[in-house]
């Protein structure tokens, strides 16, 4: 029987929390500016769902992104099929931009590499967009405004996920936790 790692799983619930905050606050703040309810024009919480991909791998990272999907389609009201399809698009764009990236670089992702973390928030912010815009179309059409929409959604993606990756490159390459991080990652 395998053990339990009360670490990874204590890791995985506090990325799904910090997501669905992270969430709220970006709207709180970004209220003034947004595009539409699910459309900003800087979205930070956006290189969250790539950090939890980094941090605790695949299958973890996916499970805390669903989480905090959770946690907003919960305090949203929001219909089942639009939170399975809204949780499904939100781990689909990272997992899917990890596996563009290492077929365009021929390698994996580099943690403390500035530069490898830019160009995955590029493939993020366009995978992503897509995802949930194909998400909405079964969903949600309503929810497509004008043709618009999905350049906005890539630059708000974008603009959050390159200011996420600039602290994550800043934080990761601090002394002792690029160790903790790729254990993580390797667990």
């Amino acid at each position: 029987m395998r053990k339990i790692n009360y670490e990874v799983l204590l890791l995985t619930l506090l990325g799904g929390v910090l997501y669905g905050l992270a969430h709220y606050i970006n709207n709180w703040i970004f209220k003034l500016i947004e595009f539409s309810g699910h459309v900003n024009w800087i979205y930070l919480p956006a290189f969250l769902r790539l950090a939890n991909v980094l941090v605790l791998g695949p299958v973890f990272g996916s499970v805390a992104t669903a989480a905090g999907v959770c946690l907003i389609c919960f305090f949203q009201n929001s219909l089942l099929s639009v939170t399975l399809l809204n949780t499904l698009a939100s781990i689909l764009g990272p997992l899917i931009s990890f596996r563009v990236f290492k077929v365009f670089k021929g390698r994996e992702v580099s943690i403390s590499q500035i530069r490898d973390l830019i160009t995955l928030a590029v493939i993020y912010s366009v995978m992503n967009a897509l995802a949930h815009h194909i998400a909405w179309a079964i969903v949600e059409p309503d929810q497509f405004l004008s043709i618009s929409q999905l350049p906005i959604m890539i630059f708000g993606d974008l603009m959050g996920a390159l200011l996420g990756a600039t602290l994550f490159s800043a934080l990761v390459n601090q002394p002792g936790i690029l160790s903790f991080v790729k254990k993580r990652a390797d667990e």
